[in-house]
């Protein structure tokens, strides 16, 4: 299925076909129609509709990822010639995910043509870059940004939407506006979230400001996860001021970290935070633990598996790793509720393991209670790649096979997880 990836004359050509189709649209519907479009496997039509949605995205790296997936619904119709313009058109606008390109089944009908193998070679030259942990630099410009647009609010509030919109969203870097796209969504719900959070993001300013300090720190574990996993690319790292629904996620740019959600030290106050906000607020000092998870996001194998047991190891071994090569698991909080009652999580887990749907185990903040924490999912996810990477001999070739999971099922099976914890 085509993916939403977050991450010239064949530009001109394709945007004029677009512009031409495009009514006033509003782009939340656009993309709402795209979707069903894809769904119902009318892949000329999602074709056309995702030519309109690359024209109506405002910010670059959203065009690329909407010509992306044209070629991709351009290949499953049966139309190659204008599914390679597509994706030369996502390169030329930054899609460089030469690896994720050469898995996708939805493009194999291209794989031998000598366009293909040019536009990949284009993304390769790209990709190889980002092999070393030296070169990925550390944004923090979106923070300063964000703190101008405050300050201004702050005088003229009747206006705050329209001003976060002009001086950080659209003056922002790349990272900033994938994690509008994918997190924020809303300028209306960011702007609630500021409101009802006064006293909190007063306190921070300071706080967000000393992520600059951070660089060895998060590096270091860069350098780690290059001895043991070889193959790891390293791209920016990008710290933003969100809306508290995400402390971080990535994209094709990079790393997106939610730099008000990762940086509380003893003296902020907690008052106005719910009490899912006050668990998942993280200290400054394990900023490089929460770099690394996202860092593993960049790099783990895409799959197309929906279930349950996919999305808990996905973040398990993001949370396993960043153990491994920073000391400090994004996550640790769920260990003592989880330690204390991991049969009856397991138990319950495996009932819906095997289902696409993770409302009870990953981003269930509204379950969250004094005595159960939410995200359970992770914990499960860990201990499955923690038990795998115990069994196995060769400890490189384990991280290797964890971040390259084909079969997740049979994945569980040699972690032999299910097992041990039967006879503990």
């Amino acid at each position: 299925m085509v993916k939403k990836l977050l991450f010239c004359a064949g530009t001109a050509l394709l945007a004029r076909a677009a512009v031409a189709q495009t009514a006033a649209v509003p782009l939340d519907s656009l993309r709402a129609r795209v979707e069903r479009t894809l769904q119902a496997k009318r892949y000329p039509d999602a074709a056309a509709l995702l030519g309109q949605q690359a024209v109506a995205e405002p910010y670059r790296s959203a065009k690329a990822d909407a010509y992306y997936n044209q070629a991709c619904a351009f290949a499953l119709a049966g139309q190659p010639a204008a599914a390679l313009q597509a994706l030369a058109v996502a390169q030329k606008l930054g899609w460089n995910r030469a690896s994720l390109a050469r898995q996708d089944d939805d493009l194999a009908s291209l794989r031998a043509t000598p366009a293909f193998a040019k536009t990949v070679g284009r993304m390769d030259k790209i990709e190889a870059q980002l092999s070393d942990p030296r070169n990925a630099r550390l944004v923090t410009s979106d923070i300063t940004l964000f703190w101008r647009a405050y300050d201004l609010v702050a005088k003229d509030p009747a206006h705050a939407a329209a001003i976060y919109q002009r001086e950080y969203f659209d003056k922002g870097s790349p990272g900033l506006q994938d994690y509008y796209q994918l997190k924020i969504k809303s300028v209306k719900a960011f702007v609630a979230n500021q409101t009802a959070k006064p006293e909190f993001y007063r306190a921070i300013r300071p706080n967000t400001l000393r992520i600059a300090t951070m660089t060895p720190q998060i590096q270091a574990g860069f350098v780690k996860l290059k001895e043991i996993y070889p193959e790891a690319r390293f791209p920016n790292v990008y710290f933003v001021v969100g809306r508290w629904n995400s402390g971080g996620t990535a994209s094709g740019n990079g790393m997106l970290v939610g730099a008000d959600q990762q940086c509380r030290t003893p003296d902020t106050p907690l008052a106005e935070l719910d009490l899912w906000e006050r668990n998942n607020f993280a200290d400054l000092s394990g900023l490089p633990g929460l770099v690394a998870h996202e860092q593993v996001h960049f790099i783990q194998k895409s799959s197309s598996d929906p279930s349950l047991l996919r999305g808990a190891i996905n973040e398990g071994m993001a949370d396993f790793l960043a153990e491994l090569t920073t000391g400090h698991n994004p996550n640790a909080r769920l260990q003592a509720y989880a330690g204390a009652h991991e049969k009856e999580i397991w138990a319950s887990f495996t009932k819906e393991m095997a289902g696409s749907s993770w409302s009870n185990w990953i981003g269930n903040a509204t379950q969250e209670t004094a005595d159960k924490p939410a995200d359970l999912g992770y914990f499960v996810g860990y201990k499955i790649c923690q038990s795998y990477y115990q069994e196995a001999s060769d400890k490189k070739q384990a991280v290797h096979d964890i971040l390259n999971i084909s079969d997740y099922p049979a994945f569980l099976a040699k972690s032999r997880y299910a097992e041990k914890l039967a006879v503990r």
